[in-house]
């Protein structure tokens, strides 16, 4: 019986692989049995679709090839020309094309090594999974023949990315997104891409007045601002037609708290990474989008840019919130991502209630898939976009951070680590009980 199915190559399915190979571990992993699916015909992601940069420096990108106890195949990336590129950005941020390249790289070595033990199935789609009574579990997939396959493993980690979510998005008390009638709506995730970056110039380009409406205030938000106003039709907008609207400020990163106090930023005790000391570690807006905040908000040495106002959504009733959405001329939604999931079923084939498909977080202790009710899946594993991630203190992070950890950073380090550890001691009866039990709730 295999040890592992990992279902998606993108940046959250390599890390447990990356981690496992910068600690010499990986040989053993696939000798114990280690399959990777992925529905494309590479490893590594669709990130080249985005039109911005990275808020994650080069050198976090090149960090996993730095380690003594690499793969051959992976050692030899080090003076690969992609790698010589992000190099260039080892202290700025990389464009995600590049970005895109690099991760792809990377997956081109992985799936090398993959392909020699037969333990890579690409252009393949995972379509549900199923919990066996025996500990066991069953992905099973549809091949790029068309053909349907299963594979039986101890255990599996979905890597499936991420799903923005908005439609129900409440607004106000009574007053959703869906309410409204929009005139152009482009969700961030498009907006963000090289083709939604070219509807929107084309819309720009036709002098309307009206606004644009971004909801939200994450990084995407801030992102989203400033590559509207890289486009050559920005030079006509006017003081203000971009519009933020924001639930609270937005947390900013600073790589010292000094540095927080110079730029003239408040920071509470409980903002500071005690195994780092950089503030807002994890929550705080970072690279271009961090750099829109700074001039949004009149922060020192930068040029300030009065086309971008960002307000506080309290400051409208519901009445006036609506006329602002449907009188602009796009609206960005930019509410986050909840993890895309697979159907799973117990030993009876009743079909489980996932948490993440009921809105909340996808995994708990350990990366282990939620249940609805609260049930550790133990021997089913998520990492990823979206997928709710909490640190536990030994990671660091600033103690008043209270969101998903979202970092390719993380996932080929803290989080891939806690996902390949808890793989390989995930004792054969312990699984054969845990499934009972599932199988009996």
């Amino acid at each position: 019986m295999l040890s592992s199915i990992i279902v998606g190559g993108g940046p959250g399915g390599l890390g447990p692989l990356l981690w496992a190979a910068q600690n010499g571990l990986l040989p053993d992993w696939l000798d114990r049995g280690l399959v990777v699916v992925e529905r494309q015909a590479h490893l590594g992601g669709t990130l080249g679709r985005f039109g911005i940069h990275s808020d994650s420096l080069g050198g976090s990108y090149l960090e996993c090839l730095e380690a003594a106890g690499l793969p051959p195949a992976l050692q030899l990336l080090r003076h690969d020309p992609i790698a010589c590129e992000m190099a260039h950005y080892r202290d700025s941020f990389p464009p995600l094309r590049l970005v895109d390249r690099f991760m792809r790289r990377l997956g081109l070595a992985l799936a090398t090594m993959l392909a020699e033990r037969s333990a890579l199935h690409l252009c393949t789609e995972a379509r549900a999974v199923r919990l066996h009574r025996d500990g066991s579990v069953k992905v099973e997939l549809v091949g790029p023949d068309g053909l349907d396959r299963e594979l039986v493993a101890r255990s599996a980690v979905i890597a499936l990315g991420g799903r923005q979510v908005w439609p129900r998005q409440t607004l106000l008390p009574g007053l959703s997104i869906s309410d409204c009638y929009m005139r152009h709506m482009m969700p961030s995730d498009r907006a963000l891409t090289t083709a939604g970056l070219e509807e929107a110039q084309s819309l720009l380009a036709q002098g309307d007045e009206g606004r644009i409406v971004i909801l939200g205030g994450s990084h995407s938000a801030y992102s989203v601002a400033g590559a509207l106003l890289q486009l050559p039709a920005a030079s006509g907008l006017v003081a203000g037609q971009i519009m933020i609207v924001q639930r609270r400020e937005p947390r900013v990163f600073y790589p010292s708290r000094d540095v927080a106090v110079e730029d003239l930023y408040d920071v509470d005790a409980g903002d500071i990474c005690p195994r780092t000391q950089r503030v807002n570690r994890m929550g705080g807006l970072r690279g271009y989008g961090r750099e829109m905040w700074r001039q949004i908000s009149g922060r020192p040495q930068t040029t300030p840019e009065p086309r971008v106002v960002a307000l506080p959504i309290q400051q409208f009733s519901a009445v006036e919130l609506r006329n602002v959405i449907e009188q602009a001329v796009m609206v960005i939604p930019c509410f986050g991502y909840r993890s895309t999931m697979l159907p799973i079923f117990d030993a009876q084939g009743a079909r489980l209630a996932l948490n993440a498909e009921a809105g909340g977080t996808a995994v708990g202790e350990g990366s282990r898939l939620l249940l609805h009710d609260g049930t550790i899946l133990p021997n089913l594993f998520g990492i990823g976009l979206g997928t709710g991630y909490r640190l536990p203190p030994s990671m660091g992070g600033e103690p008043n951070f209270n969101g998903q950890a979202n970092s390719l950073w993380l996932y080929q380090n803290d989080i891939g680590a806690v996902i390949y550890r808890a793989i390989h001691d995930l004792p054969q009866v312990s699984a054969v009980k845990a499934s009972a039990a599932v199988a009996a709730a």
